[in-house]
């Protein structure tokens, strides 16, 4: 038997003298660089080489480590679209396809066509409506179920973070039984589900503080901020955090009373983005017209400035809906523009550099035959890595 030693991590590769190769006896950390600067496919290639192979590239620091070199590990620009083939109006269950920069309409598993909302983080993506949810690795193009939400109640909303710490992915699940108005507000529950926890459960956690989510969510240095009405008439406006390590929620601040949309407003759901680091409120008004206004962190007290407004009204033929949403920000400085809606067959996004006033339109083409669904419209992310998790 012969084992060998990185100085660098210390780690330990254990090897059969009778069968050992020179790859064998390098120091792990060394086979961990090497393979990481591979191509996605070559790496799903070697699993199938021998255990000692699947087992390096099935290991934790080879799957946090991946991919390594300049290049690989940028953050790209991805979007994802849910398509159909046929003129079936309606299916059970539709493919999802996924498109950037390095790969083309790589399918997941069919998904539920009732996806509601999608989050991503380090990689991951989870995606569903309600008691369901689904985790899909857009790079490998595979996809799990986890179990059903454990509740007698209908409206159900999910979020998504990731601690690089403990390397854990938690899915933050909150269940409310509305109740008349007055009641008192909602009644919550909260669940939290672990990926790679052998009990494969979700587990109830505690929140004393009233409140209903109604935005998206951002996962920044393993914290979910979210928007949510909170108090007990739930009359406020807060920025909400969850603590996905210590399972912690806290209220950080009140919100902008420029972004609170009324009840009524067809288009009340609000995406919040990561800006630079920092929780950023886009809102558009008027039509093309957009304010950014971003919390700044580092004050003893919260604050919003409005960091930035601006106008793309005069691309607006570029656009087929008039209601356009702002779905995030990528590393060059381009907010991520798209429709509230899309036809079938005419799959975009815009991307405007406010640093530069240049704006650009990218057309997503799916395989032949296939047209993508008018809602949810599309999930949108600036800053996707590949991820060899669920290879």
């Amino acid at each position: 038997m012969m084992i060998t030693r990185s100085k660098k991590n210390k780690s330990t590769l254990t090897t059969n003298a009778q069968t050992s190769s020179t790859f064998d006896v390098l120091p792990l950390d060394l086979v961990i660089e090497i393979l990481g600067r591979l191509p996605l496919k070559s790496i799903a290639r070697f699993l199938l080489v021998s255990k000692l192979w699947a087992t390096i590239i099935s290991s934790r620091d080879f799957i946090k480590s991946f991919p390594l070199g300049s290049c690989s590990s940028q953050p790209r620009f991805l979007i994802a679209f849910n398509g159909r083939y046929g003129k079936e109006r309606y299916f059970e269950n539709e493919d999802w396809y996924f498109f950037s920069s390095s790969f083309l309409s790589r399918s997941s598993c069919p998904l539920p066509n009732h996806v509601y909302r999608a989050h991503y983080v380090n990689g991951l993506l989870c995606t569903g409506y309600g008691q369901e949810q689904f985790i899909v690795n857009p790079t490998t193009g595979k996809s799990i179920a986890l179990p059903r939400v454990r509740t007698r109640r209908k409206v159900a909303i999910s979020f998504f973070g990731y601690d690089s710490v403990s390397d854990q992915y938690k899915v933050l699940c909150m269940t409310e039984a509305l109740h008349g108005p007055n009641s008192g507000g909602p009644s919550s529950q909260h669940q939290v589900f672990t990926l790679g926890d052998k009990k494969k459960s979700w587990r109830m956690v505690e929140c004393s503080i009233p409140h209903c989510p109604w935005s998206s969510s951002v996962c920044i240095d393993g914290f979910i901020y979210y928007l949510a009405e909170t108090g007990n008439s739930v009359s406020q406006h807060s920025v909400m955090r969850f603590d996905s390590r210590s399972e912690k929620f806290h209220r950080i601040t009140g919100v902008p009373t420029e972004t609170v949309l009324s009840k009524e407003d067809q288009n009340s759901y609000v995406v919040i983005i990561n800006y630079q680091g920092k929780v950023a409120i886009p809102t558009q008004t008027p039509a093309y017209k957009f304010d950014v206004w971003v919390m700044d962190q580092d004050a003893e007290e919260h604050k919003w400035l409005k960091k930035l407004t601006f106008s793309v009204e005069p691309w607006k033929r570029l656009f087929n809906f008039i209601y356009i949403q702002i779905q995030g920000i990528t590393l060059m400085g381009e907010f991520i523009l798209a429709p509230y809606r899309y036809s079938p067959n005419d799959a975009y996004v815009v991307l405007y550099n406010h640093y530069t006033g240049n704006l650009r339109k990218i057309k997503v083409k799916g395989n032949a035959g296939c047209s993508f669904t008018r809602y949810p419209g599309g999930i949108f992310f600036s800053d996707y890595i590949e991820s060899v998790r669920f290879l």
